[in-house]
């Protein structure tokens, strides 16, 4: 219940709406976090699992440096 209150927020709404324009977006799709607008991944398979998503994304931003 409490994800539909976060997605009703204005300010969701239109990462929303960003997001599903992008190029080579469609249903179910998001932009990645973190990618700056250039990667998609699925809005399912992120919100399965946000902790490793985002433990990957710190663990190869760490590795580049």
């Amino acid at each position: 219940m409490d994800k539909k209150d976060v997605n009703t927020k204005p300010g969701s709404a239109a990462q929303s709406t960003g997001s599903s324009s992008g190029a080579g977006s469609g249903p179910g799709n998001m932009v990645a976090p973190g990618s700056g607008g250039s990667a998609n991944i699925s809005r399912d398979a992120f919100e399965s699992n946000t902790k490793a998503y985002f433990d990957n994304l710190h663990a190869r931003e760490k590795a580049n440096k």
